[in-house]
């Protein structure tokens, strides 16, 4: 009896061999799913350092073990940055019974919680967040002290 080149019985169909031609050489690992669920409320009047921020966002951050809290402009402030900085997919978003109030799940994938914080990054090259702030507000009296000059 004689074999094929699959390696069966010669009455048996031969197994194809795989094409190598167009064939990716490495495969993308699996990148496994974290499901993520972003809390909004309004923010009281002077409750939050950043200017024109309207609503908080909560969720757990599993890299650093702790609550994460941002403040924004809006909900659809919120959702883009979350959706094209970190490159989340949002898939449920429902209301809650207080204003500004939201509740947003998105998928995300584990190695997104691995990269370095914006801490991290500000430290590595010499600042704080808090230096970033006064350098931030240093930049808006400059351009009001110009923008005075020029009118």
């Amino acid at each position: 009896m004689g074999e094929s080149v699959g390696g069966g019985p010669a009455d048996e169909a031969p197994v194809p061999l795989p094409a190598s031609a167009g064939a990716p050489e490495v495969l993308d690992a699996p990148r496994r799913k974290h499901l993520v669920v972003v809390t909004t409320r309004a923010l009281a009047k002077g409750e939050s350092p950043t200017t024109g921020a309207l609503i908080r966002t909560k969720f757990w951050h599993p890299r650093d073990h702790r609550w994460s809290e941002n403040d924004f402009e809006s909900l659809e402030h919120a959702k883009r940055l979350f959706i094209e900085e970190s490159g989340w997919t949002l898939r449920q978003e429902q209301s809650l019974a207080a204003p500004l109030a939201f509740e947003l799940i998105f998928e995300a994938h584990r190695v997104d919680f691995t990269r370095p914080s914006q801490d991290d990054i500000l430290r590595e090259v010499g600042l704080t967040p808090e230096g970033v702030n006064r350098l931030m507000q240093q930049v808006d009296r400059g351009r009001r002290a110009q923008e005075g000059e020029e009118t």
